[in-house]
């Protein structure tokens, strides 16, 4: 290297240090104007949120295999398969299998199914096994939010054109969507859109109807029904209200000629290979309905109840079908002024990492946690007064724990 060039690089290092040196001089002289444009502080693009993609996996039915696993078919796994099972889905197996003796605090039969990268990583059963059912409980309203979300892709698609009024602002108590309701008991249910309804702050007492001649209590017919006046006036509250849930029924019955149960098990139970369900029934008998009970009696497998949560993981696409319209999620998984732990009859956590989930009585629980592409199910029977406080948030927060990547 010759001398005029080290002279160069040494004017160079000199004139880079003076540069910095008169800028924050400048600055604090009030002279940040005169700065030449090369030496001006241009503040760095915010950085984009990391954005996790699941893994394009989809499980074929069970009848043709079924989840894949990482486990061994019978016993808890060895030091060897312990150890695939962290290198391919970043988990402890071991720290897992605690998280499964906090889910047996409550005593009872229960099973407890985790799910990560599409592969069966943990899962355990208390006098019972994978082919048992359960009925999940509120769990269910997940499924009856997502027949709306479908419902209203179709009136986008212009399928629907007598109903291409139809969306989350529409008010539904009327003559044309729900005439079992006029005349109206209280003027204030006029005002009543389908998003009050989907996310329980249409303002309806925190109550759940009677298995005679339910629909009668539901639209307020009766001196024993207390739907007949709103507890609060439409959006300004969350109510858990089965009750209020309860006119999601016949609502959804007039739009699409058809029942929650049979819809769904045609354009999404079908086409993700969900076979082992069915749906409890409410009405009849002279009365309203029947209906499937919407806001409950969803009876299924842990892992059936899993293949519903991974089509959610991947905001309803499933193996290159679109089965539930992407802004579903936007609005389900988006939480309400009313209450900022839930949207669209599903329950949002942080614990610090967001956690989406169906939650019915006795625990049944189906978790969904986006950025670690993550699912994971617990159903039981044990009664909801045997477990710890805020078991749902504790139980999400142990399994995000034996994630180690």
């Amino acid at each position: 290297m010759d001398n005029s060039t080290i002279s160069q690089r040494r004017y160079c290092r000199g004139q880079l240090l003076r540069e910095q040196l008169l800028v924050p001089f400048l600055v604090l002289s009030g002279l940040v104007t005169l700065i030449p444009d090369h030496l001006k502080v241009v503040a760095a693009p915010p950085v984009a949120s990391k954005i996790v993609m699941p893994t394009e996996y989809f499980p074929p039915p069970e009848s043709q295999g079924d989840w894949r696993s990482l486990l061994p078919p019978n016993g808890i796994p060895n030091a060897s398969q312990k150890q695939v099972i962290q290198q391919k889905c970043g988990i402890d197996w071991d720290a897992l299998q605690s998280v499964w003796e906090y889910t047996r605090t409550a005593g009872g039969n229960s099973g407890f199914l985790v799910i990560r990268r599409g592969y069966i990583v943990g899962e355990w059963y208390h006098g019972c096994n994978h082919s048992t059912t359960y009925n999940i409980y509120s769990s269910s309203k997940s499924y009856t939010t997502a027949a709306f979300g479908m419902l209203l892709g179709d009136v986008k698609a212009g399928h629907l054109p007598e109903h291409r009024d139809l969306s989350l602002e529409t008010k539904v108590f009327s003559k044309k969507y729900l005439p079992e309701a006029m005349p109206l008991t209280d003027p204030r249910k006029a005002d009543i859109t389908l998003r009050h309804l989907l996310s329980m702050t249409a303002g309806f007492a925190a109550e759940s109807p009677p298995k005679e001649a339910p629909f009668k209590w539901v639209f307020g017919r009766g001196s024993d029904s207390s739907m007949a006046q709103l507890a609060a006036d439409p959006g300004a509250q969350f109510y858990y209200s089965n009750g209020g849930a309860a006119h999601l029924l016949p609502l959804f019955h007039r739009i699409t000629g058809r029942d929650l149960f049979p819809f769904l098990n045609e354009r999404m139970f079908g086409p993700i290979g969900l076979h082992n369900i069915r749906w409890l029934q409410i009405g009849g008998n002279g009365d309203l309905g029947p209906y499937s009970q919407g806001y409950s009696g969803v009876l299924t497998t842990a892992r059936e109840h899993a293949r519903f949560c991974h089509l959610a993981l991947h905001r309803g696409q499933w193996d290159g079908h679109r089965i539930v319209p992407e802004e579903y999620y936007d609005f389900a998984w988006e939480p309400t002024d009313a209450d900022p732990e839930y949207g669209g009859m599903w329950w949002i956590y942080h614990v610090p990492e967001r956690v989406v989930w169906t939650r019915g009585a006795r625990k049944n629980n189906g978790y969904v946690v986006p950025d670690k592409d993550l699912v994971f199910v617990r159903v039981g029977d044990a009664t909801s007064d045997h477990f710890p406080d805020d078991f749902g948030r504790h139980l999400a927060a142990k399994v995000i724990a034996t994630i180690r990547d």
